[in-house]
């Protein structure tokens, strides 16, 4: 074989080999690229079912949270625990103590806690004694408070620990001369106790 022709066929060889060579190289870095982008797809599946998934959790969740308590005694009424005996006789002494508690006299400012304490507990008394002082003292303009009609209401939640009471006053002021200078409207919440037979006023608190 001639010189020139081993040259060529030498030239032809190396050519194809290099070929070969490059032509592995690029398949390798082609299914390396592919392999890397399946696995990055992956999580990428999995992270978007999380997310389809995760604020129906969530909701659910915050709805079982806030949820109102339901208080055991909702929708009950005193005739559910007391007698009609019992819630008339309470009735009766939540207005008694009403009308010695609500009118103000300005010669005598004790007067409203000494009428109302024969319907009241010994330590409502002595609470109410107590605080006679703080009491707000009669103006020429506000020197007297009288009572013109009183409902007694029950309560729009009954419970077994204590006969609770609602009573709306509607009373007007008058002036040191007896003029009426101002009408007035106001409530009270009254918590009544049984002792020895006979319902007193243990707490009350007005309302407005």
């Amino acid at each position: 074989m001639e010189t020139r022709t081993k040259v060529i066929l030498f030239r032809i060889t190396l050519v194809l080999v290099v070929a070969f060579f490059v032509g592995g190289y690029f398949h390798q870095r082609n299914q390396d690229s592919r392999e890397a982008n399946t696995t990055k797809e992956v999580p990428q599946e999995s992270s978007q079912s999380t997310e389809s998934f995760t604020p129906f959790q969530k909701e659910k969740s915050t709805n079982e949270s806030t949820e109102p308590m339901k208080s055991p005694n909702e929708g009950k009424k005193l005739a559910d625990f007391y007698s009609t005996e019992d819630i008339e006789a309470s009735k009766k002494v939540a207005e008694d103590f009403v009308r010695g508690l609500y009118p103000m006299d300005g010669n005598d400012m004790n007067k409203s806690v000494n009428d109302s304490s024969p319907y009241a507990t010994e330590n409502l008394t002595k609470m109410m004694k107590s605080e006679e002082n703080a009491m707000q003292r009669p103006t020429n303009e506000l020197f007297s408070r009288s009572l013109k009609e009183i409902v007694v209401k029950e309560p729009d939640e009954a419970t077994p620990d204590g006969i609770t009471l609602d009573v709306k006053v509607t009373g007007e002021f008058k002036n040191v001369k007896g003029e009426v200078t101002e009408s007035d409207q106001t409530s009270y919440s009254l918590q009544l106790i049984k002792e020895n037979d006979t319902f007193k006023v243990a707490e009350y608190s007005i309302l407005n």
